[in-house]
């Protein structure tokens, strides 16, 4: 695949493929569901299945820098972040965690899907600092949605093509 990225490529490195045809969803499926069960445990599902929209968004996103720019984010009801960041702490995690235990957790989640995801891009590419909150950055035109269920809750990802700020 990265080949043929940069044969589409202008002469100033920029990329001229849509997030959709660099990461198509089989792939980005195929990423999410190993590092969930890696990362999250080897009984946890991620099913691709639309799901209702959360009533307590919470995101986590990362973005790629390269030949592609764009951004990958997770979003999910808050309390399945916190779900999920008690899988990646493991079984010892008893009692509330903290907001910073959760975006850390979150963070970590969006982190390591964005460089799985960066893996199937040039080695040029790298990836920005995870961001978590309420309210992600807008989304670039050609973004996509992978929509999948968690332990019965939503769970989406979405790619997207986007100037990266600093």
């Amino acid at each position: 695949m990265s080949e043929h990225l940069l044969e589409a490529t202008t002469q100033d490195g920029a990329c001229t493929l849509s997030a959709a045809e660099l990461l198509p969803e089989e792939s980005v499926r195929a990423v999410a569901e190993e590092i969930w069960l890696s990362f999250i445990g080897e009984e946890e599902f991620l099913i691709p299945l639309d799901g209702e929209a959360p009533a307590n968004p919470f995101s986590a996103w990362v973005g790629i820098d390269g030949p592609w720019r764009g951004r990958v984010v997770i979003t999910c009801d808050e309390s399945v972040a916190q779900d999920l960041t008690r899988c990646l702490l493991g079984e010892e995690t008893v009692g509330e965690l903290s907001q910073d235990d959760v975006e850390d957790g979150f963070g970590e989640l969006a982190n390591v899907v964005g460089g799985g995801l960066k893996a199937l891009l040039p080695e040029a590419s790298r990836l920005t600092l995870p961001l978590v909150g309420a309210n992600p950055p807008a989304h670039g035109e050609d973004m996509f949605v992978i929509q999948s269920i968690w332990r019965g809750q939503s769970v989406d990802i979405v790619i997207s093509s986007v100037p990266l700020q600093y």
